[in-house]
């Protein structure tokens, strides 16, 4: 079979038997994005994640991280040397989460490496 479709496949049966198939795909880009420019040096606020991300219009990039944190995989807190922005963190159970599918991926690369 075809490797690309191989590849779509297991995403697609990856994502929903996570918590990342109860999500849209913007969200889950969006997740994406903030677990991998998270650096706990230095800290990601809302505005950076609108205009860096790329992901969708800034109306929707809010929407999203209102469901990402619902949903437990973003937390927020205020800055506290600029009360008017606010500093994104995945959480652990996104970090997790994101694991899990790295997991499922290296696992099934190297089965079809092998086959």
């Amino acid at each position: 079979m075809n490797p690309w479709l191989n590849l779509r496949s297991l995403l697609e049966t990856v994502a929903q038997g996570t918590e990342m198939g109860q999500l849209d795909e913007r969200s889950q880009r969006l997740l994406e994005w903030v677990v991998h420019h998270h650096n706990p040096s230095e800290p990601t606020f809302v505005q950076t994640i609108v205009n860096e991300s790329g992901v969708a219009s800034p109306a929707t990039v809010h929407k999203c991280l209102s469901i990402l944190e619902n949903q437990g995989l973003l937390s927020f807190q205020v800055d506290t040397i600029d009360t008017r922005r606010r500093i994104v963190s995945p959480t652990d159970k996104a970090i997790r989460l994101l694991k899990k599918l790295d997991d499922h991926v290296v696992t099934w690369a190297k089965a079809f490496k092998s086959s």
